[in-house]
């Protein structure tokens, strides 16, 4: 992997020549033609003009820039601590696609730009532009020879997360996608250590003849409910074919159980067959796929299909431990596909024959995943105004160029719910059905 290269400069703009001069430098080292290079700096003058205008318009202070070279591109995150900037600019970029200056002239020259509040800690900017092609590079991450893997008889013990493994989860986080893992907080050992029993919990797999942490798999708890999500799994590539993933699954289940949890699901990657029959394997049925959801500089060690550099989907699996009866209201169009599959999932479904009465007021809220670049629109209740509210909701999330959009509706008891879906249904939202 190519090291990350940092600049701190004063906001003064004759300081950008600095900053243009490592970009060019940088740009040329991973192949990036002439072209990409001038589309490159042009976007970052833009960055850099913001923090010495808009940023410290009364005041000096620093701007940071870093250079982030990876195997198929080059990301730059842009950072200072001058005045605070109302997220609605962001949101609403591009503001005009006619205009040719800002944020909208960033738009135009990169393939990924995102935004940050750090509260205290400033803002920042990042922008992301693709190679045409795979950049052949040696790296940190190469996966051993066969000689130099494990033995079969090597002996694991798994066990949960305990004070002192943090650090030896950051190093294999790294260790398998360098800098490039999408949760940025398994960078740092003392959130890992921090989240431990509240937003988080971490089994651990050790090679028993020196107490090696060669092994890590999560439960993520979601915010808003007594569920999580599995994920966050590496295995040092030395002990890769052991069952190690297995022997942590194993031990993540009967966490969950004991930590009372309600249900547990994954999100398998679509071109990542493995993970689909291990969730399979382990009792979780399959309930959603969710096209476009993984982001198109995923990458899978040894998976040819990661480097078409497309968007993937995901096939949702929930493992239930907990279930409450529900009455649901069904839309009739997809009501098929939600009898199937409660059937798959062997549970009881029963239909709320009454119309619920729509709420008086209410406000539509969204998600917004800045790194996989997808929104979630919550739809938990309907008024007269829904149509109206969801259009503007869309009409956002369209300005901020989200590669996908998806609407999460509660059917509980949901009032008008056929009208709700034909209004998505026009608006380009739907349903794929799949056999099983």
């Amino acid at each position: 992997m190519h090291n990350t290269v940092s600049l701190k400069l004063p906001a003064k703009e004759h300081y950008f020549e600095i900053a243009s001069d490592t970009l060019e430098s940088i740009a040329k080292d991973i192949h990036f033609s002439h072209q990409a290079r001038e589309a490159l700096r042009e976007a970052l003058h833009e960055l850099f003009d913001n923090a010495v205008r808009h940023a410290y318009p009364s005041q000096e202070g620093p701007v940071e820039i870093v250079y982030h070279p990876f195997s198929y591109g080059l990301r730059i995150d842009v950072h200072d601590w001058g005045v605070p900037m109302a997220q609605h600019k962001y949101n609403t970029v591009p503001i005009d696609l006619k205009e040719d200056k800002g944020f909208n002239r960033i738009y135009k020259l990169v393939d990924r730009f995102e935004y940050q509040n750090l509260g205290k800690n400033g803002k920042k900017f990042s922008i992301i532009k693709y190679l045409p092609h795979q950049l052949s590079i040696q790296n940190d991450t190469k996966s051993p020879s066969v000689s130099q893997r494990k033995p079969k008889e090597t002996p694991i013990v798994v066990r949960r997360f305990e004070d002192g493994d943090e650090e030896a989860i950051a190093r294999l986080i790294y260790q398998n996608y360098g800098y490039s893992y999408i949760k940025e907080s398994f960078y740092y050992p003392r959130k890992i250590k921090e989240y431990q029993g509240d937003k988080l919990y971490s089994i651990v797999a050790l090679d028993a003849t020196n107490d090696q942490i060669v092994g890590h798999f999560a439960l993520l708890k979601m915010p808003d409910s007594n569920i999580a999500e599995i994920g966050v799994v590496v295995v040092d590539p030395a002990y890769k074919g052991l069952g190690i993933m297995n022997k942590m699954f194993d031990a993540l289940i009967q966490t969950a159980q004991e930590a009372g949890l309600y249900a547990i699901f994954g999100e398998a990657i679509m071109y990542h067959i493995f993970s689909q029959k291990s969730n399979l394997t382990h009792g979780f049925s399959e309930s959603a796929l969710l096209l476009g959801k993984a982001p198109q500089d995923l990458t899978i060690e040894n998976n040819q299909l990661t480097q078409t550099k497309r968007r993937g989907s995901v096939l949702v699996g929930y493992k239930l431990f907990h279930y409450r009866p529900q009455k649901l209201s069904v839309p009739k169009v997809y009501e098929t596909i939600i009898q199937k599959t409660y059937r798959l999932a062997n549970l009881p479904m029963e239909r709320w024959l009454e119309e619920p009465v729509p709420k008086k007021h209410m406000h539509l809220e969204y998600s917004y995943d800045p790194l996989a670049n997808v929104a979630t629109i919550v739809i938990d209740h309907y008024d007269k105004h829904f149509k109206h509210k969801l259009g503007l909701l869309i009409s956002q999330l369209r300005a901020k160029h989200c590669d996908m959009i998806y609407a999460e509706i509660c059917l509980e008891k949901m009032p008008k719910i056929d009208k709700i879906v034909k209004f998505l249904n026009k608006n380009g939202f739907f349903t794929v059905e799949f056999s099983s």
